[in-house]
């Protein structure tokens, strides 16, 4: 009888005790670095650079993100080519973002800048839009209706 009484018991505590496993926020499951890397030359000369994008995404919708320039095979940072803040909204599988402040280079022809050269961008319109790819593991630019954009740039998570 104990055994039986013990064995209801257990299964009674099994049942009760599973609950519903919520599916973390979208807010959750994009947090975290997201990068780009090319290689290339945007100056005059043959010398070739690393171009690294990153954008950060924080669980309270906010991003920041920074473009920087390093030698090839080197993590050491020359100087940059951008950098923002803002947030960031996620509908569906597409992540939008309202970019509050960005800089850039404001020169053509150069590789990098040291980070306090760059200049604030003056758009009143600068939202930019990423799918949502592979379960949160990367981000594919979405090219606007009337922009001509080229290829897509693919993000993926390094952390």
């Amino acid at each position: 009888m104990k055994v039986k009484l013990f064995s209801l018991i257990a299964l009674i505590g099994i049942v009760f005790s599973c609950k519903d496993v919520q599916e973390p926020s979208p807010n959750n499951r994009i947090e975290g670095v997201y990068e780009f890397v090319s290689e290339g030359n945007y100056g005059w000369g043959e010398k070739k650079f690393n171009f690294v994008d990153l954008m950060e995404f924080n669980s309270d919708g906010t991003v920041t993100g920074e473009g920087y320039t390093t030698e090839i095979g080197s993590d050491e940072i020359l100087g940059y080519r951008s950098y923002f803040s803002g947030t960031y909204s996620i509908s569906g599988d597409i992540v939008t973002i309202d970019y509050s402040k960005s800089y850039f280079m404001g020169i053509a022809d150069i590789n990098f800048l040291p980070k306090e050269d760059l200049t604030l961008a003056q758009v009143t319109d600068n939202i930019g839009s990423f799918s949502i790819l592979e379960n949160y593991s990367e981000l594919m630019s979405i090219c606007p209706n009337n922009g001509a954009c080229g290829t897509p740039i693919s993000f993926l998570r390094v952390e």
